[in-house]
């Protein structure tokens, strides 16, 4: 396919593909179906490193799903037929820069609710003392001595109801323990 030989030399920049993105194409399927044929043509002259990158570069990577109908717009569904068609690096691709913008998305918010100052520190140590992530005395360590001094009283403030609940826990546990 001339395209694809044509981005791959070089010739044509990567964002002559928006035109496929227009809805009478997406809709009858031509749109996937040309993808697939020039992506082809495009990595016989390139790696996927250079595709991928050029697709970077023309702000397409976030819009490969857009080759499709909307109902069909999911990750598991571009996987598939690119994969089914020989594309596994396309597919592969994909599924990497989904992962990265929802961690990105995921730490914007989590820096957006620690600067203000929402009690998240206590939920994230509790989530770390369920998942077995952090031990008991790690946790009353760092709250009676380890603690840095920026934030302290905040830090201390935001812990103290789940320490004084892990004290207690531990308390109730050595008297059972002696109990028996």
């Amino acid at each position: 396919m001339l395209s694809g030989i044509l981005l791959g030399n070089g010739t044509l920049p990567a964002t002559i593909l928006t035109s496929l993105f227009t809805d009478s194409l997406v809709k009858e399927g031509i749109a996937a179906s040309f993808a697939v044929k020039l992506f082809k043509a495009w990595m016989a002259e390139k790696d996927a490193n250079s595709v991928t990158s050029s697709l970077r570069k023309a702000n397409l990577d976030k819009r490969l799903l857009e080759l499709f109908p909307v109902n069909r717009q999911s990750v598991d569904h571009f996987a598939k037929y690119f994969t089914d068609a020989g594309l596994k690096e396309l597919s592969d691709f994909l599924r990497v820069q989904q992962s990265l913008g929802t961690r990105k998305e995921l730490q914007k918010e989590l820096q957006e609710r620690l600067s203000q100052e929402c009690p998240i520190k206590e939920k994230i140590v509790v989530l770390f003392y369920k998942a077995d992530v952090l031990s008991e005395e790690a946790i009353l360590k760092w709250y009676k001595e380890a603690h840095v001094a920026k934030g302290k009283s905040v830090f201390l403030d935001q812990m103290k109801k789940f320490v004084e609940w892990l004290q207690n826990a531990e308390e109730e546990s050595e008297s059972e323990g002696e109990e028996n």
